[in-house]
């Protein structure tokens, strides 16, 4: 192997190790964020039952951080699914298996 190889497989392995580090980070963001969005709208629910204004303000607000926490957490999802992507095509063994896009 010439030095210039070693150098390109050693560029290749670094970058897929980042990669995969950056899809991990992300999924686990994902996860992260779903739950708030999943904390908040039960919060939501919960409220809901009660019919006062006080009530009314605090469930919209909720339902506002779900909201919130759910976008971030499919942003979150889809730059997960992009470095795992990337770690794919830095991977320079055989696939084993094959990636699925998520819904």
């Amino acid at each position: 192997m010439s030095d210039n190889e070693q150098d390109f497989a050693a560029w290749r392995e670094e970058n897929h190790n980042r990669a995969q580090a950056h899809a991990v980070g992300w999924a686990e963001r994902a996860t992260t964020e779903y739950n708030e969005a999943v904390r908040h709208e039960d919060d939501a629910r919960e409220r809901q039952q009660y019919d006062s204004g006080w009530q009314r303000d605090r469930t919209a607000e909720s339902r506002t951080l779900a909201q919130f926490h759910g976008v971030r957490s499919t942003e979150a999802r889809i730059l997960a699914e992009m470095w795992a992507t990337v770690a794919k095509a830095l991977d320079a063994r055989p696939a084993d298996f094959e990636l699925v896009p998520g819904p």
